[in-house]
């Protein structure tokens, strides 16, 4: 049985015409040193990770998995105007920092760890491909423990931001840094399973044999929307709709983390998947 022994959800709306809040004065109390040339992303990287595992003792061979839909756009965005724009060479610190992996070395670095450490960037469904990750491998065996991020940064200006994604130009944006410490055994925090069905037929009659009073369904936003709905209409009559929360690429991500961290009874069901690529369901329990 795997576990979610503690979680960290850090989700800041952005509003229009404000500034990014500044992350400095709380990474301060939170790192062992002070990290120079560091990014937004990295920050926000450092923020979760930090007060998910606070205060708990991390196992030398602690894997670390973070993901992200957009990954460090900031320095993305910048590092395309210095070579199309300005017709420059980049400059290393925003070079270097246009792979999410050096979040994870960061993270690492701050924890004191230094077992495995992966980054999955994927649109739209960056949880699921870091969960699955992190849960086969502390499965078979592969890591004793595993310290589970998905990080989404903002680019100012907002309005920009939304044009990259697509996103209708009223809608709220926000940042996030959602983290999980799992790890194998029994005791009193939730246990996080993953179930994968080849037919939708076979999705439905599982979650009917489990389904209690009380239990949560979300669904992805990779879904669907028919299928989606019908879901929601069978599992979730009457039960409260997702966290109202402002937006960002791993939005999931924020309601797993929150659930973990609440003390809130039932089950939290995740639904996934399409005819074309099969279907699957994680559920983190009581």
């Amino acid at each position: 049985m795997i576990r979610a022994i503690s979680a960290c959800d850090y989700l800041q709306p952005v509003p229009d015409g404000a500034a990014l809040p500044p992350l400095e004065a709380a990474l301060k109390d939170l790192c062992r040193e002070r990290f120079r040339r560091i990014d937004r992303f990295i920050q926000l990287a450092l923020l979760g990770s930090a007060r998910c595992v606070a205060g708990r003792t991390l196992r030398p061979d602690c894997g670390i998995y973070l993901g992200s839909g957009l990954g460090p756009i900031g320095n993305n965005i910048v590092t395309q105007q210095q070579l199309i724009r300005d017709a420059e060479i980049p400059k290393p610190v925003n070079f270097v920092n246009t792979l999410g992996s050096s979040a994870g070395f960061y993270v690492a670095r701050n924890l004191g760890l230094q077992g495995q450490n992966f980054f999955i960037s994927r649109r739209g469904a960056s949880l699921q491909a870091v969960l699955s990750a992190a849960i086969a491998d502390l499965t078979c065996g592969v890591v004793g423990q595993a310290l589970l991020g998905v990080v989404e940064e903002v680019a100012l200006p907002l309005a920009e931001h939304r044009l990259r994604q697509h996103l209708p130009g009223d809608l709220t944006l926000a940042e996030g840094s959602h983290w999980l410490l799992l790890q194998p055994g029994t005791g009193d925090s939730r246990s996080l399973e993953l179930k994968h069905f080849t037919k939708f037929a076979a999705l439905e009659d599982f979650l009917k044999s489990v389904w209690r009073t009380g239990d949560r369904l979300c669904c992805a936003r990779s879904m669907e929307a028919r299928v989606a709905g019908a879901l929601r209409r069978d599992f979730d009559a009457g039960a409260r709709p997702d966290p109202a929360a402002a937006f960002h690429d791993s939005l999931e991500a924020a309601w797993l983390a929150a659930f973990a961290a609440s003390p809130e009874p039932g089950t939290l069901f995740l639904a996934d998947g399409s005819p074309e690529r099969g279907w699957s369901l994680f559920y983190l329990g009581a």
